[in-house]
């Protein structure tokens, strides 16, 4: 049967009324779904301040619920541990049983002159001078707990998917950005860790920039959450260091031959190209939000899970349990930085197995983990969304974690080491990058 003219244009007029009515509906979806991811980028800068200029304690006391600003008035004991020495917290005293009494203290130690923030306090110590000697800061994220979510999740897969920094102490420590290189061979160059080499150029390019969100957030946090006497001598010493910003390999520098290398002014005339020194994003379920104009964070960062400077012992722990458990802790020392104050942010910290962390009303147990400063006779619970910075000049240490704890974190440093080797290589007339050092 023919078809008329007339039915033919009618036909042709209902196709692309179809078409057009299509093309606006997915308009209007894409509108839509853009609004939204710009409420909700505009609702976590807001609510997470991270547009804001660091504020002065005082003010940081008037508007932050639970802070105490504590002036300390005793004179700093520095005597009181030496380094090396073991932390528990006093209660926890059984993770001691196989350790030598000289080899640990507990803490805070009965009728000591000790202060102890609780998991929901906030407290910044300042000095008789009037500096900031530590900050402590909970519930950074408020009404954002899909952030902490997020950031854990990312930290689970650089956890599995890298090479831990030391690979010989508890749990695992990851590093990102750049480093001096493996202690055989020191060369300063961007950190790469990761074990997989079966990912495709996309999916490392993802995992990397899932990495650099994290950090750059962590950054960008703690520098609108901490006071303005910790984030500007930090500043102005990462401006007189004069390294680069947070890098990967794929941001800093292209392959010629199997070799890797970049000017030897570095970092001073580096394009934009080469190293962003603004733009991150977070893939949150809400959607991928763009942060284009955010401060990448700075040379050298690290993400943590049950993290301990070394693995002391196993011992069979007698308590309602007779399997083998790895007691580790964080001993008493002191970090050698360029800039006045190291900075973390605890993302999780909870008892995932009770029975195996023998915590109950029976008993004095506490999680552990906890952050100790000696020379500021100072116990810090840790609780997760905290917050910190702290002088690395002080004796300090963690506490023995107990079995079923569970922590992780993310932290951002100034190693000394790292400055120096940088150094030496600008001073030498040239940086070569093996993108291998881990």
């Amino acid at each position: 049967m023919s078809i008329t003219t007339n039915e033919r244009k009618r036909v042709q007029r209902e196709y692309r009324n179809e078409f057009l009515q299509a093309v606006d509906l997915y308009k209007k979806q894409q509108k839509k779904h853009h609004n939204s991811l710009h409420a909700a980028k505009r609702s976590l800068v807001n609510d997470l301040g991270l547009k804001d200029s660091a504020l002065p304690y005082a003010t940081l006391a008037q508007t932050i619920p639970d802070l105490m600003v504590i002036h300390c008035t005793h004179c700093m004991n520095s005597e009181v541990a030496s380094r090396g020495t073991i932390l528990v917290n006093t209660g926890n005293e059984d993770l001691c049983a196989a350790i030598p009494s000289a080899s640990y203290i507990a803490v805070p130690a009965p009728g000591d002159d000790w202060y102890v923030v609780t998991p929901n306090k906030s407290a910044i110590f300042i000095s008789k001078d009037g500096n900031v000697e530590l900050v402590v800061i909970r519930n950074c994220c408020g009404s954002q707990p899909d952030i902490l979510d997020y950031v854990n999740e990312v930290i689970s897969e650089a956890v599995n998917d890298c090479k831990g920094a030391h690979p010989n102490h508890g749990g695992e420590l990851i590093q990102y950005g750049w480093n001096a290189g493996p202690r055989h061979a020191h060369v300063f160059g961007l950190v790469k860790n990761m074990t997989c080499k079966k990912l495709t150029a996309d999916e490392q390019h993802k995992k990397d920039g899932d990495i650099l969100g994290i950090l750059a957030l962590t950054w960008n946090l703690l520098t609108s959450t901490l006071p303005e006497k910790v984030i500007v001598p930090i500043k102005a010493a990462i401006k007189a260091a004069g390294l680069s910003p947070m890098a990967y390999k794929d941001d800093a520098i292209k392959e010629e031959d199997g070799a890797a290398t970049v000017a030897t002014d570095l970092p001073l005339k580096l394009s934009k190209d080469d190293i962003k020194e603004y733009g991150y994003y977070l893939d949150l379920p809400i959607g991928h939000l763009n942060f284009g104009t955010g401060e990448q964070a700075p040379s050298e960062a690290y993400m943590s899970q049950n993290y301990t400077a070394y693995v002391i012992l196993s011992l069979s722990l007698t308590h309602n349990t007779s399997s083998e458990s790895c007691v580790v802790a964080s001993p008493v020392h002191q970090d050698n930085l360029y800039a006045p104050y190291a900075l973390n942010w605890v993302t999780k910290h909870r008892v995932f197995d009770l029975k195996a962390a023998n915590i109950d009303h029976s008993n004095t147990h506490s999680p552990g983990g906890n952050y100790v400063d000696l020379s500021l006779r100072v116990v810090v619970h840790c609780a997760p969304d905290t917050a910190m910075c702290l002088c690395p000049k002080y004796k300090h240490g963690i506490t023995l974690a107990r079995p079923g704890v569970w922590r992780q974190g993310t932290a951002i440093n100034f190693s000394t080491h790292i400055k120096s080797a940088y150094d030496v290589a600008v001073a030498s007339g040239g940086i070569q990058l093996t993108c291998g050092a881990a």
